[in-house]
């Protein structure tokens, strides 16, 4: 079972019906720690709906966002939150979902507090949506 899904438990067993959100935390560092010092990337709304927690400014946040989610086809909304121990961001991408699509999510520190965020393909690689969008 997904950390979040909007489908049944038993169905969404059968990603291939299904749009499968995940974030370059999760397929890069599946161990990860919230001690560990690296960025993580959460999914914190899905369609305005709270999925993860919401995080305060503080150094002793423990994180149980999700960074995978099975949905339904369709068009989405996904808040995004890039975490590092003291600092935090928050983007909104909107995307389409079809069945079947795997639709990774990744960041890419560009400087200082610069930072992107973005929705691709993991099939393709096609860029889904941005934060600039």
């Amino acid at each position: 079972m997904p950390a979040y899904s909007n489908v049944g438990a038993v169905t969404a067993v059968d990603e291939s019906r299904y749009t499968v959100v995940e974030t370059d935390t999760y397929a890069r560092r599946p161990q990860r720690h919230f001690a560990d010092l690296q960025p993580d990337l959460n999914i914190i709304r899905i369609n305005d709906e709270k999925v993860g927690n919401i995080p305060f400014s503080t150094y002793y946040y423990k994180n149980d966002s999700p960074q995978r989610a099975v949905l339904k086809p369709g068009t989405y909304t996904i808040q995004l939150e890039y975490r590092l121990p003291r600092q935090f961001l928050f983007a909104d991408l909107k995307f389409d979902g079809k069945p079947g699509q795997k639709i990774m999510a990744r960041s890419k520190y560009v400087g200082l507090n610069r930072l992107k965020v973005w929705l691709e393909d993991a099939a393709t690689g096609e860029v889904l949506s941005t934060m600039d969008d």
